[in-house]
């Protein structure tokens, strides 16, 4: 024993420091423990090893295990008496298996770990509101009628709209929009498609989605007995101009409407195309004009002609002034409202105006609507001419995107003052515009861009 285990055991024993000849003694004698101390340092590594022993096996150990001492417990103690007896310590079956499933189990443990830490960061970026945005983006920019259907779910029902339901927002997607311009809308409460957190993902992440809130459509026709198409598809099998037609669980967007049919004995048809973003453009007034009349008196212009045929000029510039210029808002042509169609000199001249507007001006507009014709007065000048006194409204649309430094946005409304003169075609069985008047006046103007 060397003098450091002595001084050790000494106080232990003693419970003090020895004395000077106690321990000259214990030098003398090479530092060797008496024989109570040898007891008493024997059992306290048997008192030792079995508490081990039981601390691992939750057992007592047997009168051979202690004999032999087969299990060499890892504290120096157990070491130094298995030395003594000069035994090689030899662990149980039973403890050479707990230390097999001990380093078998560690290394997987690890890689299951990790493999959790990883699909939680990257499920943290995945479904993260940017993320999901950035996809929703996507898929609305896709112009696609599968992907609007797999990823876009009303918010009444929960259930993902059908191909044909998602038609309007198609188009209206279609009319020209930015990244900018889309994530807007998303957030926007007025479009009624938001990007919303329904839920949880796998219970931590959330679950961002398209929500779609539907539009009921409130459809106005001037006339009764009318068939009314919304982006071909019917809505209206037989309208009551007394009554409005409602049509329930719309999405938002652009819906081409056609109002067609005999009335009193005379054929009438209308078309538009409607924009319906939220319930407050969800009115929608579908006027329709006589086609063809039962009547054989051709040679005076009535108001109602007139009307007629300045809603057809309105439909076919507001179709040129669209901001999609694949977007047909009619079948019109030029020959349907001009004498020479597309040659008349007045035909020409609003389709410079349109084009200049939408493409070389200071700032160019994103679309051009005319509309909110007012007749002032239908004068005969002859037996199949006349001149027609209007006023007409044209709107220009801008947006942020044609502003680069104040990015403002909004609509220039001017009215102004007309005078067409027309005349009937025999060959083609209606009244068309001849000229319109140059010298044309501006009434007012309203300008909300900001």
């Amino acid at each position: 024993m060397t003098q450091q285990e002595w001084l050790a055991a000494f106080k232990k024993e003693n419970g003090r420091e020895p004395s000077l000849d106690e321990f000259k003694a214990a030098k003398a004698n090479g530092f060797a423990l008496t024989t109570d101390q040898q007891e008493r340092s024997e059992r306290e590594r048997l008192q030792a090893w079995v508490a081990d022993f039981e601390n691992k096996y939750g057992r007592k150990p047997s009168i051979d295990e202690v004999k032999k001492r087969q299990y060499a417990a890892p504290t120096s103690t157990a070491k130094s008496v298995t030395a003594t007896n000069g035994e090689a310590p030899t662990a149980p079956h039973r403890q050479s298996r707990a230390v097999s499933k001990k380093h078998g189990f560690r290394l997987p443990i690890i890689i299951i770990v990790l493999a959790l830490l990883a699909g939680y960061f990257y499920g943290q970026h995945y479904y993260s509101y940017d993320s999901s945005m950035n996809r929703a983006v996507k898929v609305l920019n896709s112009h696609n009628a599968d992907q609007y259907s797999q990823n876009l779910t009303w918010s009444d029902t929960d259930k993902h709209l059908s191909k044909s339901e998602v038609v309007p927002l198609v188009k209206y997607m279609k009319t020209g929009m930015t990244k900018t311009r889309v994530e807007s809308l998303l957030k926007n409460d007025s479009f009624n498609v938001n990007l919303k957190k329904t839920g949880n993902q796998f219970f931590i992440f959330p679950k961002y989605q398209m929500v779609v809130t539907p539009i009921d459509l409130q459809v106005y026709t001037n006339h009764s007995d009318l068939k009314v198409t919304a982006n071909d598809q019917v809505i209206v099998d037989d309208s009551d101009e007394d009554e409005v037609a409602t049509v329930k669980h719309q999405a938002p967007g652009n819906y081409d409407m056609v109002a067609q049919g005999e009335s009193d004995g005379d054929s009438f048809k209308g078309t538009m195309t409607a924009t319906v973003l939220n319930k407050a453009a969800a009115e929608i007034d579908l006027h329709a004009y006589k086609s063809s009349s039962s009547s054989s008196s051709k040679s005076k212009l009535t108001k109602t002609g007139a009307d007629a045929l300045l809603a057809n000029l309105t439909s076919l510039l507001s179709q040129a002034g669209s901001s999609d210029s694949s977007f047909d808002t009619s079948d019109l042509t030029a020959s349907d409202v001009f004498v020479n169609g597309s040659n008349n000199k007045a035909y020409s001249d609003f389709m410079e105006m349109i084009q200049n507007n939408k493409t070389t001006a200071k700032r160019t507009a994103e679309s051009i609507n005319f509309g909110s014709i007012d007749i002032q007065d239908v004068n005969a000048t002859g037996k199949q001419t006349a001149d027609v006194t209007f006023k007409i409204k044209e709107d220009f649309n801008y947006s942020a995107d044609t502003d680069p430094d104040k990015h403002s946005s909004g609509t220039l409304s001017q009215v102004f003052l007309l005078k067409a003169h027309v005349k009937y075609d025999d060959d083609a069985s209606k009244w068309l515009i001849d000229s319109i008047d140059s010298d044309q006046k501006k009434l007012s103007e309203t300008d909300n861009v900001k």
